[in-house]
């Protein structure tokens, strides 16, 4: 992967709140996690939620197979 500001330099990690890739020069380490510049700097300290990695109907997809193959497996055995 590499860093979304500097493409010729590989990213050690990605901002905790917005997601892009980071570089060690564009990494800024706080207590709450890794962020960019501009995402450490906010000027009103709002941090938004973290981007989900899976929308929510793909989980839900994965619960009702999960489901379904539960049931299959019970009429199975029984």
């Amino acid at each position: 992967m590499k860093c979304a500001a500097h493409p010729d330099r590989s990213a050690l990690g990605y901002c905790s709140r917005c997601g892009k890739a980071l570089c060690k020069d564009c990494l800024v380490r706080l207590s709450a996690g890794n962020y960019c510049e501009v995402c450490a700097n906010d000027p009103q300290g709002r941090m938004s939620l973290p981007k989900r990695r899976f929308p929510w109907w793909t989980i839900a997809l994965i619960v009702m197979g999960v489901a379904a193959a539960a049931s299959i497996l019970r009429s199975v055995i029984h």
